[in-house]
């Protein structure tokens, strides 16, 4: 519903301008974009910048692990047991 409201809006401006002259639209162009500008500058955040201060003093031990834990997990991540492991542990097992 707003957007017909707008519609009809912009063309009521559309029919009172439309028949101006170039330079007559580029100057209520600049106008419009003037009076914008400082609507448009509020909006804009300002990121904030990151230094290492801003991390200082985050670091939990409650979740820290070991190395040894931390390597074990790969190694038995990457570990797949294979027809061709059965194979060698039924061979050199067997009597």
């Amino acid at each position: 519903m707003a957007t017909i409201a707008l519609k009809k809006e912009s063309d009521n401006y559309w029919n009172l301008i439309k028949d101006a002259s170039s330079e007559v639209k580029l100057v209520l162009i600049k106008r419009l974009s003037d009076a914008l500008r400082p609507a448009v500058a509020e909006k804009k955040t300002k990121r904030k910048k990151y230094t290492a201060d801003s991390f200082a003093g985050i670091w939990d031990d409650e979740h820290f692990r070991d190395t040894e834990d931390i390597n074990k997990a790969i190694r038995d991540a990457r570990h797949v047991k294979s027809s061709r492991d059965e194979f060698w542990d039924k061979f050199l097992n067997e009597p």
